[in-house]
């Protein structure tokens, strides 16, 4: 039996010393670590996994889908409201909950963290400072293993607290470099097939400040460094020449949005951030590898190797870069079962590929293009869509039963300018050019793509941008929020609405599922637009925007 297979079943076939420490404390059936966090077994299973939702997509796959059947296309119409929560913070929730156990985990824009009991909406623990914020707030969600909470920050720190009680057990600055580097995504827990070691995967946020994005693995157990893997190539490395001249230093390419990972192979899955500078195309002349690009990198041994890639728009002038995280799964092209990838861009495009080789299958727009082939000029022209349109982070899943993928996506256009040169200063926005004027009307859509031929079986249109990812059920249900604050149930066969709830702010998050006490939940984050304010969202009585809330949806009493 290999220690991959040990690691599945559970089985402690291999001394405490080979096994490593974080694999030997979950070994211990009934142990308060096993009971707090899940284990290896835990995230390999958490696809069939109805109870939980330990991982921001659900699963390693990246697919938000849950087996859950006890909310259907018959009764979801008698969903109601068992709980919210409101927490003490301003700024829009991008928050994937994470659920284990009867509690759930949530973050907020500036790295709040509340651990909540997941039937009730009881709060059990939080964490309430503010960091310091380079210029926009965000925040994903957490990561959770080895009996902590793991978090993030908007100032660079990855920060580890007892799952439990919510105290620190410890805080490093883990960035590179603070003026330019910060986080917004949840960490990863990843077990290390080979020693069966538990590793934190996080990817870096400093694309559009100056910096050279990256992926790094952390040890749990104190924030050291166990291997980093950097976006841009450096001298001598392929793809190092697509930079023009020193300008790879600055390149960006952002690991901004959750990994997939496919266990079996140890191939590691992500999309990578636009260039840096956004909009300046003429001083990094060239392909600018591996900027908007989805990678396969190959994790089973000390250092990462990249195995393939797929730019999807070399040397981009828009900051258009594919910043959901990529899809992984089994579906039918020509009635043949293939492995496939896919992943979605702020340029409107939702890309299929053969997960093995990296092979283009289809190429499906969603939104509406206009312009694509022009760079920012000093006087300025018009491109669509913006660079909060298209297809955004909160992400689509599979439908198994249909052979269907569903992307929300956006329909913005924008003005763009550039300017004659850009200066890096530290710690300020590294553009070339302005951040592009809306222009509206701002609209979006839910689409339903078959996989075989790329072509829609069904898409809804919707006034107001459509934010909110995308949730399957085996059901057949696909559930969605609107940028308008409106959580809806589709048809997955028609695309017909089912139920709505207006949850009194906008969403900006991903809907989740999970079944707690025989009762399957409903979760979605809600709060203000932020950086996704339009002209036609009405308008709140606060200055900052409606209330942060987490609502919670369920049948029956």
């Amino acid at each position: 039996m290999t220690l991959r297979e040990r690691l599945k079943t559970g089985v402690a076939c291999l001394a405490p010393a080979a096994l490593g420490l974080s694999a030997v404390l979950w070994l211990g059936a009934g142990t308060a670590l096993a009971q707090s966090t899940p284990n290896a077994s835990d995230f390999l299973n958490a696809a069939t996994d109805s109870a939980n939702w330990i991982l921001p997509a659900k699963s390693y796959s990246g697919n938000h889908y849950t087996n859950a059947t006890a909310v259907g296309p018959g009764n979801v119409g008698n969903l109601h409201l068992a709980w919210t929560f409101h927490p003490s913070d301003t700024g829009p929730m991008e928050v994937s909950p994470i659920i284990y156990n009867g509690t759930m985990y949530v973050t907020t824009a500036h790295d709040h963290l509340y651990a909540l009991d997941s039937v009730t909406g009881k709060l059990k623990w939080s964490f309430t400072d503010n960091p310091h914020v380079i210029s926009f707030s965000a925040n994903r969600g957490i990561g959770l293993v080895d009996g902590n909470v793991y978090l993030g920050t908007l100032d660079g720190h990855l920060i580890a607290f007892n799952a439990e009680t919510g105290q620190k057990v410890w805080d490093k600055v883990t960035v590179e470099d603070t003026a330019n580097a910060f986080y917004t995504m949840a960490p990863v827990p990843w077990f290390n097939p080979s020693n069966g070691q538990a590793e934190l995967l996080l990817g870096v946020s400093n694309g559009d400040w100056g910096g050279r994005g990256n992926l790094a693995a952390y040890n749990p157990t104190d924030g050291s460094v166990i291997w980093k893997w950097y976006t841009v190539p450096g001298p001598g490395q392929p793809g190092n020449d697509s930079w023009s001249g020193d300008s790879w230093k600055r390149g960006g390419a952002s690991a901004w949005t959750g990994v997939t990972i496919d266990p079996a192979t140890q191939t590691l899955y992500t999309n990578l951030g636009n260039p840096g500078p956004d909009f300046l195309a003429t001083v990094r002349q060239g392909d600018n590898l591996y900027s908007d690009s989805i990678v396969a990198l190959d994790i089973s041994g000390a250092q990462p190797k990249l195995k393939w890639y797929y730019q999807f728009i070399p040397h981009d002038t828009h900051d258009w870069d594919p910043v959901m995280q990529p899809i992984l799964f089994t579906g039918k092209v020509d009635n043949q079962d293939r492995q496939l990838i896919a992943s979605g861009d702020k340029a409107g495009s939702v890309w299929i590929l053969d997960a093995q080789t990296g092979k283009l299958l289809s190429h499906t727009p969603v939104s509406f293009q206009f312009n694509q082939d022009t760079q920012p000029s000093l006087a300025g022209n018009y491109a669509c869509p913006n660079t909060l349109g298209g297809v955004e982070y909160e992400g689509g899943s599979f439908d198994p039963a249909t052979n269907t993928l569903f992307v929300p996506s956006q329909n913005e256009c924008g003005f763009w300018t550039a300017t004659k040169d850009v200066v890096y200063i530290a710690g300020q926005f590294y553009l070339g050019g302005g951040f592009p004027k809306l222009v509206g009307p701002d609209t979006g859509q839910m689409n339903a793509i078959d996989v075989g031929s790329g072509v829609f079986n069904w898409r809804h249109h919707f006034n107001l941008p459509n934010y909110g990812g995308a949730l399957t059920t085996a059901s057949g249900l696909v559930f969605s929020g609107n940028l308008g604050g409106a959580e809806n149930a589709f048809d997955a066969k028609t695309g017909n609405i089912l139920w709505s709830y207006d949850t009194g702010a906008f969403i900006t998050a991903p809907t989740e599922a999970y079944v707690a006490n025989g009762k399957e939940y409903i979760v979605v984050a809600s709060g203000p637009a932020g950086n996704a304010s339009i002209p036609e969202l009405p308008q709140s009585g606060s200055a900052s925007g409606p209330a942060p809330v987490i609502s919670v949806f369920t049948l029956g009493q």
